[in-house]
């Protein structure tokens, strides 16, 4: 099962800071200095020490040019306007866009780092009231920024979370210097990344910097104050501030899930005016949008019409955006929804070895007693075609090694 993570964000968030509570947790920091690498950033180079605050050992994580630890602007950029010039250098975000496009990072890295800016520069021009092709990023600042947010991005591809929870997030408090003087914490862009998460104050200054927010609005799942999990590892993330009540860092928990008692969506409606065709195209984006089931059932309506029963199920979160999508597409007036619980098995996925080539099969097990395994069907189609071997050939020969 894939693993569960919960962030503990009680003295803040910042990119810095969350790589370090990763590396804690034993993550390799060879995935961050070929990140560095692929990136084709000169001179720039990553360090990771074990360090104690107020009482316990954590990971402080930093980001070198040329040896010596980068020490931006207050730790952070924040936003600049295009008269800053006398600050040196600074990167737009076209600019970053076409660093990360020409890199040799993997796709989904690459997705994940231009989206990752792209939410950063249009909070930056949200708050400040200018087009987002005017957001530029320090330098220093920026050099910073790259290596905290793609490195993220490539330690979620590494780790592949199956959900990530945090619970309510400290922004500290008092002021912030930033390219536009002094502002109050949380910095004006950094509110807009966190719109919709539950936050707090304290004392500190800025907790919550703009690459802790952006990070937590682009990978949090939900926000719980304490998920209900087995707990595997504790890892802690070092930020840069000394704090008098807390320590400054990040605690990221690791466990499995334990639920297998999980809350489902039914939501219905009857049509009888769709052609064919219209259901088709209905179920495909359903689907594609994140359903987790649809189901149709012919039924006799008033005036003994027949009609159909579109059932679909999905997730509570999913329910509003699936809801428009059904009612759109199928042109009904309105749909009924109603929760209801299901047990589920636990499902993980392995690849097996057959002569014909890989397949991934899915296992299912109920309170670790194991129930089927199915082989992937994508995968026995690719080698069927392939090889020109009967489809079920390939299925049997990945159930046989699969050992069932």
């Amino acid at each position: 099962m894939p693993d569960h993570y919960h962030l503990d964000c009680s003295s803040g968030i910042a990119g810095d800071m969350f790589l370090g509570a990763c590396l804690d947790l034993g993550m390799p920091l060879d995935i961050l200095h070929e990140t560095v690498a692929r990136l084709r950033l000169p001179n720039v180079s990553v360090e990771s020490r074990k360090a104690s605050r107020g009482g316990f050992v954590g990971t402080r994580f930093r980001v070198l040019m040329d040896g010596k630890p980068i020490e931006g602007p207050d730790p952070e950029e924040h936003g600049h306007h295009h008269h800053h010039h006398h600050h040196g250098h600074s990167r737009d975000l076209a600019a970053i866009r076409e660093l990360i496009q020409a890199s040799d990072l993997a796709a989904p890295v690459k997705d994940r780092s231009i989206r990752l800016f792209q939410r950063l520069g249009e909070a930056e021009a949200k708050a400040h009231g200018m087009p987002i092709d005017r957001v530029h990023f320090h330098e220093v600042g920026a050099i910073d920024s790259i290596v905290d947010l793609v490195g993220a991005a490539a330690v979620v591809e590494h780790l592949s979370p199956g959900r990530i929870t945090c619970g309510q997030v400290n922004v500290g408090g008092g002021r912030v210097r930033t390219a536009h003087g002094e502002l109050p914490v949380p910095a004006p862009a950094t509110a807009e990344l966190l719109r919709g998460i539950p936050i707090f104050g304290g004392p500190g200054g800025e907790l919550t910097t703009p690459t802790g927010a952006v990070l937590l609005a682009e990978l949090v799942d939900e926000y719980v104050d304490f998920p209900s999990m087995v707990l595997e590892g504790t890892g802690y993330g070092l930020g840069k501030k000394d704090l008098p009540d807390r320590p400054n860092a990040l605690r990221l928990l690791r466990g499995r899930g334990r639920e297998t008692r999980t809350e489902v969506m039914i939501v219905e409606c009857e049509v009888d005016d769709l052609p064919g065709e219209g259901f088709g195209f209905l179920m495909e984006r359903l689907l594609e949008a994140g359903a987790l089931e649809v189901y149709f059932t012919p039924v006799q309506m008033k005036k003994n019409r027949p009609g159909t029963l579109i059932t679909m199920l999905c997730r509570r979160h999913q329910l509003e955006g699936l809801a428009a999508v059904l009612l759109m597409e199928s042109g009904s007036l309105g749909c009924r929804y109603s929760s209801a619980a299901r047990f589920e098995a636990e499902r993980e996925i392995t690849e097996v070895e057959t002569a014909f080539g890989t397949v991934r099969v899915k296992r299912a097990s109920l309170n670790g007693r194991p129930l089927a395994a199915a082989p992937e069907y994508e995968d026995c189609r690719r080698l069927a075609l392939e090889s020109g071997v009967p489809w079920r050939d390939i299925y049997r020969a990945a159930l046989a090694v699969a050992g069932q």
